[in-house]
């Protein structure tokens, strides 16, 4: 039995952003995972392109799969290294376990987001995980405020940045916002009418970025120049901005929580049905 763990992230082109945050999650997966070949995929074929044209070969997931089974590995498990579900999670999931060689394996599972489950039934809440794990580990003072950028998206899993703003108020992390950069909870709604929580306005806005890593094009949304930059938009509403230019990538936290979901999905611990709950029927 020949097993492999294959990390996908989206991709960037930044170097220094695939050291740092994409090599540094994947470098910790290694530590931990001696006994498995790990390897990394980008899901952006744009990405894969480009860094190609550069001579820098790093593969698709499809291509990863591929190369993986050609090589005799009977059992591979998938990690995401993507926030939340989504469209580019569903995506991914569908062209992992509808590959054309799939068959030939003994075992081929997907692992879940950074967050996806909210602590249903026997599930934990990975909210509360990323809270109590992460967030509260970034130094702010209460009576300062924390800023969280996602990147967002369409469909249901931008849902995802509103759950985890109900798990903060429920924590009694009243300080702390979360808001995207491509789609509602937007900027300008949760950040600059910052006292609509409890009445205070803080003395000062921390920005953090959501994102696993952080490059070029991120970087001029939240602290560039432009008049509509997150941190110019706080700015222009009067408050005193702190910026924090750290990907998730970067922090042990993170790269432990990923971790855990790849021995989740090792385990397949949360691919069964509940204990309590029936089995369903085969209807003809």
């Amino acid at each position: 039995m020949k097993q492999a763990i294959l990390v996908v992230a989206f991709g960037s082109t930044v170097d220094s952003a695939r050291e740092h945050q994409i090599d540094a999650v994947v470098n910790r997966i290694k530590e931990k995972y001696t006994d498995y070949e790990v390897r990394l995929a980008f899901s952006s074929r744009i990405i894969v392109k480009r860094l190609r044209d550069r001579g820098i070969e790093i593969p698709t997931e499809q291509g990863a799969l591929d190369a993986l089974i050609g090589e005799g590995y009977t059992d591979i498990y998938v990690q995401p290294l993507h926030f939340t579900g989504g469209e580019e999670f569903d995506k991914l999931k569908h062209n992992i376990l509808n590959h054309e060689r799939a068959q030939e394996l003994n075992t081929l599972r997907v692992g879940r987001p950074l967050v996806y489950y909210m602590g249903q039934e026997e599930h934990p809440n990975d909210y509360q995980i990323l809270i109590d794990t992460f967030v509260t580990s970034i130094s702010v003072s209460n009576e300062d405020g924390l800023l969280l950028i996602g990147h967002g998206g369409l469909g249901s899993g931008n849902s995802a940045y509103g759950y985890l703003q109900y798990q903060l108020i429920r924590s009694g992390l009243n300080h702390i916002r979360v808001a995207t950069l491509e789609n509602a909870p937007y900027v300008a709604d949760v950040a600059v009418p910052w006292e609509w929580l409890d009445g205070k306005k803080p003395n000062k806005i921390y920005v953090h970025p959501l994102l696993l890593v952080l490059g070029d094009h991120a970087l001029n949304d939240l602290f560039g120049d432009e008049e509509d930059s997150v941190v110019n938009v706080l700015k222009e509403a009067g408050y005193e901005v702190e910026e924090m230019h750290h990907a998730l990538g970067e922090y042990t936290e993170i790269q432990d929580i990923y971790c855990q979901h790849i021995q989740d999905c090792i385990d397949d611990i949360y691919g069964k049905r509940s204990s309590h709950r029936p089995a369903i029927p085969n209807v003809k």
